[in-house]
Parts: C-alpha cells; structure tokens; sequence
C-alpha cells in the first residue's frame, strides 16, 4: 500500500489517497488515509501537485516514434541548409553496409542535396509529416530506382530523388529490416517518452510502420503485454498492405478490443490521403501555393469501401486518415453507405484538417468519431492560409465543434509532433503558433475541453473507460502528477508546466 498526500485532484475535492497493489483504493483527506497507513508502508508527499487520470494520445505511431528517437532527428533545425551540414559532420559515423536514415525535415530537400553529404552511404529523409522523402543517389542505385518506375497511390520524381505516398515503399523495403530485439527497444523507447509526459495509454498505428511483416510486431506487442514490460497502455489501429492481409488477421481469430489490458486490438486504419506540408492530401480545388496539384488519395474508393465491409461483419470499427477535404467527402460518402445508423461500431476520420461546413454538419448528424491533432496547429497555423487560401482556412481544423458535436479525441500522430498533451492542450485553447500566427479563434477550447480530448474524451475513444481513466477507487491507478493545476493556469502558460511523476497499474513509470 502506498499513500499520497497533500496533492489536488482532478474533479476531486479530497487531497490524499491510497493506492494498493495497482488499484486506488480510497480516496480522502490527508489525516483520514495517514491514520489509514501502518508505520512500514509508503508515504508519498506531493506537496500541493496536481494529479490527474494519465494522458491518453489517441493517434500516433508508437513503434515508428521509437525508432525516430534511435535515428537522425531533424524537426529541430530552421532550414534544409542547417541539415545538411549537421549530417555532413554526422556522416563519418557511418560505415559500408549501414544507411543514414532521419526523419523531420520540413521545406524540400533534393538528392542533389544528399549527394553533397554522401555519394558512398545510402541516406534516406523522410519529411516531418511522413508522407514524403528524399534519397540520394547511392540509396536509389541501392533500391534498384529507374526513371520509368511507377507505383499505385504514390509518385516517384526520380530527377529529385523525392517520394510521395506509397512511394515511400519502394525504398524503405530496401532498407535492412529490423530484427524482433531492435523492434522491442523501439517500442520501450517511444513509451518512455511517453511516460515522461504523463502518457498512460495510445491509440497506435505500428503494423506497417517501420516493415510490412504485420504479423511480427502484432507478436513483440502482445510478448511485451505479457510481461508487462510496457511503460503504457495500447490500443492497436490495425494498418495492413492489403485487404487480402487483413483478412489473414481476421481469420486468426483477432478483431476489436482482443487482447490484455495492455495491448488491445482496436480499430482498422486506412490511410486515403498524404499530407497538407508535402502536399498531397487530396484537396477539391488546387493549393493556392501550387496551382498545379490539387494532391490525390491514396486509395480508390473500390478498396476502402471492401476494407470497411470486410471491418463491419466482424464487428471492427473502421478509422480513415483523411486531411484533405476531397477524401473528407468520399470518406462520409462511403460511411454513408457502409456505417449503422448512430454509428454503433465507432467508425472515424483521423486528423480532421480540411473541411467544409457541409462536412463538419454531416459528420456530427451522423456521430462519426474524430481524431484530431491540437499539436497541428503549431506547425500549420503559419503556412494555412498560404496554402489553401483565407476561404478554405476559415473552417479548417474545426475542433471545437467537433469536440462539442461528436466524440472527439487528442493525439500528436507522433513522431509528426512530439507527443505533450499540456503542449497540445495550450495549442487547443489558443490557436496560436509560437509566432504568433493564429488560426480561426472560434474554434479555441476551453481548457476543461481541451482536458477531456486528452482524458474522458480520450478513454471512451479508445473503449478503455469502462476499466481505466478515473480517480475512482477500484479503478487501475494511472495517473500523472502535475506541478502545477492545469485548469487554474493562464492558456499561454499551459505547457510550461511539467509533469513530476506518472504512475501506471500501481507502477510509477516516470519520476522527475
């Protein structure tokens, strides 16, 4: 038994409360649990710090985070020039046999570029967004890249050495696979991150993430659950090469919500269009900034509607990454045909960016889920208007009305943002970059909504609240110890608060 004084909590009017074994057990002031305690057991002085159920991030790609944080990371530098030189001093670590692979790189980059750095090591960049990436000339010798080559659902620009989409593909397969042990430290590392956060439980996106062999890491997550060796809980979305795989799952007896209580199956996730930054989300009129492409999706309706139909007889919900408003409204059309009314199953759009007021109407009449990105707008607000014109950006990125109309959660699609609700919940509040860039302030939350995307909001998304999420006694004790109360802090100071402690099962994961 372990006890805690002296705290605030969330929704709570008690300031202390014993946890035993991986439960709460009670809940009450700070005399009441001390007289409660034998003098071997320990006493935990949280000295006014605020607690609250642990963070739920509902979309984001756990496994590909850890391997992020493993490589080359590059989100942090102004510009492709600053890069470039970080990795020329960089190189020399590199010996024959090994590929220079990082990821974060935002403007454009061309082989050209790479070959500057290195004509002798494979380097591969993937963009921050993870839609797009550039190879130097030896890792397009490597992957056996012609100028001819084509693939469905993505584009190869072999004069620039860039891929989009499904493109991406044909050089990551090339790539030396990971083996099961590397596979599991990058799992261990991107929930450590996330522990840090006070992050208890994901909603993640890892079968296809970092190699197409499913089946692999489906068994490194459930070994892991097992031994309980995981610092966060973890709803799989289920992401396959091709319906005929999904099939292969489904007829090995896997479907929604199987599992333990840390690894669960969850929702079937398709990926239909790219990215807003790279350009290729699918939009209904042309970029402002590049009239020539209006971006496309990345995969016809034919297999998306199959992928849905094939989810609904085994009673899977379906979640579509849909940025662009074009893909926005062949999702709703075929959700329209293939969803129960009320949408029982809790089928979704993931990202929620651009939108049309007929769109928005129509996904909260029909109760479709969203699973919106805050942490979006610190990176987009800058750029939005430039690239989708002020009509567009009035009602993009709705998230207030979505929040208030239907179930709507929180995440930071990691590793495209680096996963920190409190940073997520002030981008939220204020909708304004550190640049001072703002985007349409009638979408601003209030704090305590921007709170339950990432809690209440968070656990019913992710069919946990029935069994996690709540300073209740009896429920598993997942928590995140605050410096500071969340709903008493000024919206631009949110994130410079900072999470002392995470505790998840009983557990503590996390101890600043």
């Amino acid at each position: 038994m372990t006890v805690f004084i002296h705290t605030e909590l969330y929704n709570r009017n008690d300031d202390a409360f014993i946890v035993r074994g991986n439960t709460f057990e009670a809940f009450g002031s700070t005399e009441e649990m001390l007289a409660r305690a034998l003098p071997e057991e320990e006493i935990i002085d949280l000295k006014g710090h605020y607690v609250v159920p642990g963070f739920v991030d509902s979309h984001m790609h756990l496994l590909e985070f850890g391997k992020y944080l493993s490589e080359e990371q590059l989100s942090g530098f102004a510009d492709t020039g600053e890069i470039t030189a970080y990795l020329k001093k960089r190189i020399s670590a590199y010996g024959p046999g090994q590929w220079m692979i990082g990821r974060g790189y935002r403007g454009d980059l061309t082989k050209q570029m790479l070959d500057e750095i290195s004509t002798d090591i494979p380097i591969v960049l993937t963009r921050v967004c993870g839609h797009v990436l550039t190879a130097n000339s030896k890792a397009l010798a490597e992957a056996g890249i012609t100028e001819d080559m084509e693939t469905e659902g993505g584009r190869v620009h072999f004069d620039t050495g860039v891929f989009e989409e499904n493109a991406l593909e044909l050089i990551r397969s090339k790539i030396p696979a990971p083996d099961d042990a590397q596979i599991e430290a990058w799992l261990h590392k991107g929930a450590e991150y996330c522990a840090q956060h006070g992050i208890t439980a994901v909603g993640s996106d890892d079968f296809i993430s970092v190699t197409k062999d499913w089946h692999r890491i489906l068994k490194c997550m459930e070994n892991l659950s097992w031994k309980e060796e995981l610092p966060v809980r973890i709803q799989e979305q289920c992401e396959f090469p091709s319906v005929k795989e999904f099939a292969k799952f489904l007829d090995e007896g896997y479907t929604y919500d199987v599992g333990n209580d840390f690894f669960r199956i969850g929702p079937l996730k398709l990926t239909c269009d790219g990215s807003l930054g790279g350009r290729t989300a699918a939009l209904s009129k042309p970029y402002s900034d590049m009239p020539e492409t209006s971006g496309y999706m990345t995969m016809s309706d034919e297999d998306i509607e199959l992928h849905i139909e094939l989810a609904n007889r085994f009673n899977m919900p379906a979640i579509c990454h849909a940025i662009g408003d074009e893909t926005v409204e062949h999702i709703l059309d075929i959700f329209d045909e293939t969803v129960l009314p009320g949408n029982p199953l809790g089928h979704g759009l993931v990202h929620c960016q651009i939108m049309r007021p007929s769109q928005i109407k129509r996904v909260i009449e029909k109760k479709y889920t969203c699973y919106i990105q805050s942490q979006f707008i610190s990176s987009d607000a800058p750029v939005l208007n430039a690239r989708v014109g002020a009509k567009r950006a009035e009602t993009s990125y709705p998230f207030k009305t979505l929040t208030e109309g239907t179930l709507t959660s929180n995440g930071s699609d990691a590793p495209v943002e680096m996963p920190d609700p409190l940073y997520g919940m002030r981008m939220a509040v204020t909708r304004t970059a550190p640049d001072g860039s703002a985007m349409n302030p009638d979408e601003c939350m209030s704090v305590a909504q921007a709170m339950d995307t990432y809690i209440s909001n968070g656990y019913k998304q992710l069919a946990m609240d029935d069994r996690c999420g709540k300073l209740e006694e009896g429920y598993p004790a997942d928590f995140a110890v605050i410096d500071g109360n969340i709903l008493k802090t000024e919206p631009e100071k949110l994130d410079s608060l900072s999470v002392t402690m995470t505790v998840l099962n009983g557990r503590t994961v996390f101890e600043k």
